[in-house]
């Protein structure tokens, strides 16, 4: 990837001058020359300081043009306005990457933004690469080099862990390698990205991704600059089954505002970061404890190929515990079979031998038995990993070691599963567990999330990458395109979703004849490309007796008239369909990443329960079935209490072709919407009762285009 090569004078770089070095290692600049050197750093090291010849007993220069080499890095430690004329100095040095410490940039408005503009454009200039302004630096313990200030440096140095950390916060990102490092984690790798007027979050990302040093990519998100970067290093992490975890902050309101008021990030939608994610298989936390907790699991490379968990405990009540945090993260807990409850029976008799396994207190008078059951419960094949809630008797005298003794070997047994285990007792015996094999984690709920994101990335890697771009034939929509109802109905049915048999009609006498035709109880809206929300103007009856609809026109008029001034092309007249169920299809073109699809309960519900799930598109039918099956809601259409089982097959088919519809059109379509969409019983479609098509204003040297209704019958 260009990524990795184009920061290589960053993170392993041959030489490095620190611009400000100071002598006073309280300082910003004495402490970022303290670090290298005490952090080992084998090349050159050239302190820059204009009134010293001698910088913590390294010979210093006055100026980076008096170096008689030409450093690979430099770090730059001065005040706001002497950065630019220190990046031109480097640029004209030949100087091939530099971390800029100071702040006041863009983070305060309109003229550090300029400053910034002009540094960044001076650098690339020359083919220099630029990490910050306003951030704490990078390290690379892999190539002993550490160009930072922050006060990590004694918990990191002489470490080199296989965890790679990009964060868009400095000090947040200290507080994690704090947090990690009394858990028994470390980052051997460590990147801030501060304003990022030149290396963003994606290609750090991206260089982490590809890192040979790098075994799991760790990232702290507040928005993202650059997607086709960020797409890049995902796709990245995704090809070599790197797993990536993320706490991406900004999911409210109030959030989004802070993280854009830190480092002047751009926040989009929180539901299409999370479509990302799952696009690509990236685990999101949601606190530090959550992400560590993953990045520890993940860490063991061992990664389950299914959700079928067995637990295993020596106390009933953790056992439904662990079984209800199971269900919470959808890992399956079935019963064992009967052959080896058999087994079960026979080494705990006393026991429950199903799933939960409850092995009682006997264990205290049997120590082996909690492996016996290990292997005959792994050893089935049936389970793709295992919860163990050894508890208190870990650290009881005279069971310690022989328990200790049976476990490790069945953890060796079973090497390629992983195994979570909670054991309350000592450190040193924690320890032992741990290097046993074991995941140890003191909660049960921990334990079984961690388990869950395991198979979640291993899920996500057995998934090819769907194509970014649409596949198959759609029409084409032009911007500035205005739809009615009826227009819309008529590009849907173009892409294979149906509508009901319906009337466009121009009056109260043509509403008459249409609802005689249909002879039972009709839906009446008004139809205009002017009016997208017809029944905020009065513009829509449900239930409407046929010898009623007249008159219902009739007051339709009279009421559309007075709330909007939009040009009305008639009435639809269609019959009322309550059998399947109600569901919602939209598409929306997100600013910074582009067509999305989301799905959900149809009518009122979508808004008031948020239950939808949301997806980049385009998404395949079978994604589109997983969106469907991702919601709280999915047993309305799965036979919830002896309902027939809805057409799902038909609605995955219609959210995938709204979905290419919307990427094919990503330059002139905004929203597309289908609420609702009635989805049949099994076998018999889906239909399209409302749409809704919002297009881009259209260039100024564009003719308008006519869209004219087709599809639906005349009265």
């Amino acid at each position: 990837m260009a990524a990795r090569q184009s920061l290589t004078p960053l993170l392993h770089p041959r030489s490095v001058a620190v611009i400000g070095a100071s002598g006073d290692v309280t300082r910003i600049g004495g402490r970022a020359l303290r670090h290298l050197v005490q952090v080992g750093f084998e090349g050159g090291i050239f302190p820059v300081n204009p009134t010293r010849i001698e910088v913590q007993g390294l010979k210093a220069w006055a100026r980076i043009e008096d170096i008689p080499a030409t450093p690979d890095c430099a770090i730059i430690a001065l005040p706001t306005g002497a950065v630019l004329p220190a990046i031109q100095a480097c640029a004209r040095k030949g100087v091939r990457a530099a971390v800029i410490f100071s702040s006041g940039f863009a983070e305060l408005g309109a003229e550090g933004e300029r400053l910034q503009q002009q540094i960044v454009a001076d650098a690339r200039a020359h083919g220099m690469r630029l990490l910050g302004p306003n951030c704490l630096g990078a390290y690379n313990l892999h190539a002993r080099s550490f160009l930072s200030f922050s006060g990590i440096f004694d918990d990191v140095a002489g470490t080199a862990g296989r965890l790679g950390l990009v964060s868009q916060s400095g000090g947040y990102a200290g507080e994690v390698v704090k947090s990690a490092g009394d858990v028994g984690l470390a980052f051997g790798v460590w990147i801030t990205t501060g304003n990022e007027a030149d290396i963003g979050l994606g290609e750090a990302l991206g260089y982490l991704a590809t890192s040979k040093d790098v075994d799991v990519v760790v990232g702290y998100i507040e928005g993202v600059r650059d997607p086709a970067a960020f797409y890049e290093a995902l796709a990245a992490a995704h090809a070599r089954r790197k797993p990536v975890i993320v706490l991406k902050v900004g999911r409210t309101d109030q959030g989004a505002r802070a993280a854009a008021s830190h480092t002047a990030s751009l926040v989009g939608s929180d539901a299409v970061y999370d479509a990302v994610f799952a696009r690509f298989g990236v685990y999101r936390a949601r606190t530090t404890e959550e992400m560590l907790d993953v990045a520890y699991a993940a860490s063991r490379g061992r990664f389950p190929h299914g959700k079928r968990l067995a637990i295993l405990t020596n106390s009933g009540g953790i056992g439904v515990q662990a079984a209800d945090f199971a269900a919470d993260e959808q890992l399956e807990v079935a019963a064992v079979s009967p052959e080896v409850q058999r087994e079960l029976v026979a080494i705990s008799p006393n026991g429950a031998p199903f799933n939960p396994i409850d092995l009682t207190g006997q264990v205290a008078n049997d120590p082996p038995m909690f492996a016996r059951a290990i292997d005959a419960v792994l050893g089935s094949g049936e389970f793709d990993m295992a919860y163990c809630n050894v508890g208190l008797i870990a650290g009881l005298p005279f069971i310690e070691k022989p328990l200790l003794h049976g476990l490790t070997e069945a953890a060796q047994r079973f090497a390629d599963l992983p195994i979570a285990v909670s054991v309350t007792a000592p450190d040193a015996i924690v320890n032992a567990y741990q290097e046993a094999g074991y995941l140890c984690y003191r909660e049960p709920a921990r334990a079984i999330k961690a388990l869950a994101a395991l198979a979640q990335f291993h899920a996500a890697w057995a998934t090819p990458l769907p194509p970014r771009s649409a596949q198959g034939r759609s029409p084409r929509i032009e911007a500035g395109a205005r739809f009615s109802e009826a227009d819309g109905k008529a590009l849907l049915a173009a892409i294979g979703i149906a509508s009901p048999t319906e009337y466009l009609v121009a009056d109260a006498a043509g509403a008459h004849d249409a609802a005689r035709r249909i002879n039972g109880p009709v839906a009446i809206k008004v139809v205009s490309a002017d009016i997208l929300h017809k029944s905020d103007v009065g513009g829509v009856a449900l239930n409407v007796a046929p010898g009623s609809a007249a008159d219902c026109v009739a007051a339709m008029q009279a009421t559309v008239s007075v709330k909007s001034t939009g040009r009305i092309e008639g009435y639809l007249v269609s019959p009322m369909i309550t059998e399947g169920v109600e569901c919602f299809v939209g598409t929306h073109n997100d600013p910074l990443f582009g067509p999305t699809v989301t799905f959900g309960l149809g009518g009122v519900a979508v808004e008031l329960l948020k239950d939808v799930t949301t997806r980049l598109a385009p998404v395949s039918a079978a994604e589109a079935t997983e969106m469907i099956r991702g919601t709280r809601s999915f047993p309305l259409l799965d036979g919830f209490r002896g309902r027939r089982r809805a057409d799902i097959p038909a609605l995955a088919r219609a959210i995938s072709a709204v979905s290419h519809l919307a990427a094919v059109n990503a330059d002139s379509v905004r929203t597309i919407e289908i609420n609702p969409l009635r989805v049949l019983d099994e076998g018999k479609g889906a239909i399209a009762l409302d749409a809704v098509i919002e297009t881009r204003p259209r260039h100024p040297t564009q003719p308008p285009q006519d869209i004219s209704s087709q599809g639906e019958q005349r009265a």
